[in-house]
């Protein structure tokens, strides 16, 4: 996957305030290990690549020891954390609006998450979460945080707590967890090819107190144009594009690139920072994309990779690969 998604940076705000007041550990370290900018914790709707989120779960789940980690995150959400789609999501009317919502709106939260829709199955309402894109590994944690968040919003405009009558989950039987069990007090299946959970469609028809149509049109129209500067990452998708062919060259540095792109340096730069990413995070992602993608086809060695992400010797590559993803060439080979 050559466009890496990104999640909302003040969901990395809240992983830190989970992490100081949950367990005591200031979460500056975190940030500065994950690569994270904490200043964009004060940049409403700005964004942080996927990669740095994942890492950043990693970090959290190692340094506290607590696998319920991702459920605290989720447990602490409020509204305002999720940027528009969370004032949207509080000015609906019902439950089920509120999901339609987060069905067209998801994306606002993070571009990794795969597309939801709705379904009515007799008495019941079906919320369905399509499978993720094979390019795009979410982090478990992350997956149960959502879960979390996404009952604690529930609970919020509804004013009392909301569970579902079923639910099926997609992480394997072998990794199932009493905890997730308890939390949605309801029969859980896992190693489903789907994310379904099964709500009363009478529960979520009831009529909300909270509803105000003006401010729901409003952040509708607010959420609309902000996931179109969302998909107008085009200075960026220019740049992976061009990167992908220079690499094998070597000569991948970012004047020369703003230079066959017919743009100053100074230019490029601030077209990225606009698009909210920057030159260093798209050449890190494209080697990682194409890096991992060569591996697990298996067609060349880990010498030629090496050379075709714009390395110039396969020890850099291997400590760089070691950086990225945890694992060295031959363990991420082995295990794909």
């Amino acid at each position: 996957m050559l466009y890496e998604p990104t999640t909302l940076a003040s969901v990395a705000r809240l992983i830190g305030e989970t992490l100081r007041k949950e367990h005591g550990i200031d979460p500056a370290q975190a940030f500065a290990q994950a690569n994270i900018d904490t200043s964009k914790f004060r940049r409403p709707g700005s964004r942080v690549p996927l990669s740095k989120m994942t890492s950043l779960w990693d970090i959290c789940v190692y340094i506290t020891h607590d696998q319920q980690f991702g459920m605290k995150v989720g447990g602490r959400v409020e509204p305002s954390d999720f940027y528009v789609l969370g004032h949207a999501w509080l000015a609906s009317a019902t439950l089920a609006g509120a999901l339609d919502r987060l069905c067209r709106y998801a994306h606002v939260l993070s571009t990794a998450i795969a597309n939801i829709e709705v379904r009515h199955e007799g008495d019941m309402l079906v919320a369905v979460e399509a499978p993720h894109d094979p390019g795009i590994i979410v982090h478990r944690t992350a997956d149960e945080a959502g879960i979390a968040s996404f009952f604690k919003l529930c609970e919020i405009i509804k004013r009392e707590p909301v569970r579902p009558l079923k639910a099926e989950l997609v992480f394997p039987p072998e990794t199932a967890r009493d905890y997730l069990d308890d939390f949605l007090q309801c029969p859980v299946t896992y190693g489903n090819a789907q994310e379904k959970f099964y709500f009363s469609r009478e529960e979520f028809e009831e009529p909300l107190p909270g509803s105000i149509p003006d401010v729901l049109d409003s952040t509708s129209r607010i959420a609309e144009r902000y996931l179109e500067s969302l998909d107008q990452s085009k200075v960026a998708t220019e740049v992976r594009q061009l990167l992908i062919q220079m690499l094998p060259s070597g000569k991948a540095d970012q004047d020369t690139v703003a230079n066959r792109l017919y743009r100053s340096t100074s230019t490029l730069q601030r077209q990225l920072t606009a698009e909210g990413t920057n030159y260093r995070d798209i050449l890190e992602s494209t080697r990682r994309s194409l890096a991992e993608h060569y591996l697990k086809d298996g067609d060349y060695s880990q010498a030629e990779i090496a050379f075709m992400v714009g390395f110039s010797d396969q020890s850099n590559f291997a400590r760089a690969f070691k950086r990225w993803t945890g694992m060295s060439p031959g363990q991420f080979q082995k295990a794909a």
